[in-house]
């Protein structure tokens, strides 16, 4: 089996061809087998992928049994609270965030979306010939996300650099290539990082309860179901989860959205001249270049699963990605078509009852930020021997930096 700790250290296009390489051997060899790393077990098939996200009765999301009991604040914050729990306190927790993260809130955004992507090409230095190169992540999609999400909750801007440090430290809690249980020493090396963060977030959560803003904030703290409403800790559970899930995966979706046109021409030269295929394009690269590759889950007992016996308090490992290249559910998997005609199929952002309540708000970014980019440059060339950088984790494929040449385009001034 490949080392798939080796293959972080990879350059990029290296990476991606043998982690799909990894993928496509798995699966062919079947939908599911025992890993190479103790306790755990591989999932590369499509209905097995369903499976295992559709029944958390089997399946369980919870896995603070396997964060040290010093550390279970770690816990509640790096599995984002209610994304690391089962029924029924999920079903109230969600339902409670859903009441306060509601359709108008994230149409709210759209405005402050857009201005806040011109505002950062606005800022990108170009030469008097209007060409020029920069970091479409670094430079732009990265805090671009993290704004929003500052926005949303009303965090104060000079702060939401905290949101990436935050990310990237919960993200590498685990080794690059661990699929199982996080080391406690790496676990323990977090806990000043996510103590301060959470004392930083009680202080905003404690002034918004004092007095309300127009904030994601203090709706949490207003929201009731049957009585019952969010407790301080969990509020904080909840902001992780808008980090972890929100920020990163999202900037790392519009860079891979960007390397997927740079590399198909003929879709590009399409898209620019029809800006209303976007939301296909974003789609596509969500099942092609699934910015999230696995979701893992912890058997709450024994079962059977893809012709494999799966014995009590397994890690399952769900290889989103290798779900989306399996041939029986979708033709010319290894193809980026953005006209496929189940594209509504892809599993990028979950399924069941844990399915990601912030798609629409991936989705509008994705959107509103790559239009901004093909309005204003009628050239966008990636630079591949210019330091492209993906995320060091097993668990997430795309870019952290990715360097372009651009060139204004006329009607952009």
């Amino acid at each position: 089996m490949t080392d798939l700790a080796a293959l972080t250290s990879l350059p990029h296009d290296q990476r991606t061809k043998a982690f799909l390489d990894y993928l496509d051997r798995g699966r062919a060899a079947g939908p599911v087998a025992r890993s190479s790393q103790p306790g755990v077990w591989e999932v590369f098939g499509y209905d097995e992928a369903l499976q295992v996200l559709g029944d958390h009765r089997t399946f369980s999301s919870d896995m603070n049994d396997m964060i040290p009991e010093d550390e279970r604040e770690l816990a509640s914050a790096a599995q984002g609270n209610f994304l690391g729990i089962d029924p029924p306190r999920h079903t109230r927790m969600r339902e409670l965030v859903r009441r306060a993260f509601t359709p108008h809130v994230i149409a709210g955004l759209e405005p402050v979306i857009a201005e806040t992507a011109e505002e950062l090409l606005d800022g990108i230095e170009l030469s008097a010939d209007g060409t020029g190169t920069f970091d479409v992540v670094a430079d732009y999609a990265a805090p671009l996300t993290a704004r929003v999400i500052a926005k949303l909750f009303g965090i104060p801007e000079k702060d939401h650099g905290m949101f990436t440090v935050w990310a990237d430290a919960l993200l590498g809690a685990r080794p690059a290539g661990e699929l199982g249980r996080a080391e406690e020493s790496a676990v323990r090396e977090l806990g000043e990082l996510v103590r301060f963060a959470s004392a930083y977030l009680l202080d905003i959560i404690h002034q918004r309860r004092a007095e309300p803003r127009d904030d994601l904030i203090s709706a949490l703290a207003r929201a009731e179901v049957d009585g019952r409403s969010l407790e301080d800790h969990e509020i904080v559970g909840v902001i992780g989860m808008f980090v972890i899930a929100g920020h990163l995966p999202s900037s790392v979706l519009v860079g891979s959205t960007v390397m997927s046109l740079d590399s198909h021409p003929d879709v590009l030269d399409e898209v620019r001249a029809d800006l209303d295929l976007l939301p296909k394009v974003v789609e596509e690269v969500l099942r092609w270049r699934s910015p999230l590759v696995r979701d893992q889950r912890v058997t709450a007992s024994g079962t059977r699963l893809g012709g494999e016996d799966i014995p009590a308090g397994a890690v399952v490992c769900v290889w989103l990605l290798s779900a989306h290249r399996d041939a029986a559910h979708f033709e010319r998997a290894e193809e980026f078509d953005i006209h496929r005609p189940n594209q509504g199929r892809h599993i990028g952002f979950g399924k069941g009852i844990h399915f990601c309540l912030g798609a629409p708000l991936a989705r509008m970014e994705a959107r509103i930020a790559l239009t901004a980019l093909l309005r204003r440059f009628e050239r966008i060339e990636v630079l591949p021997d210019s330091g492209i950088r993906f995320h060091p984790s097993i668990g997430v494929l795309g870019p952290v930096r990715l360097p372009v040449a651009v060139r204004r385009a006329t009607q952009a001034g």
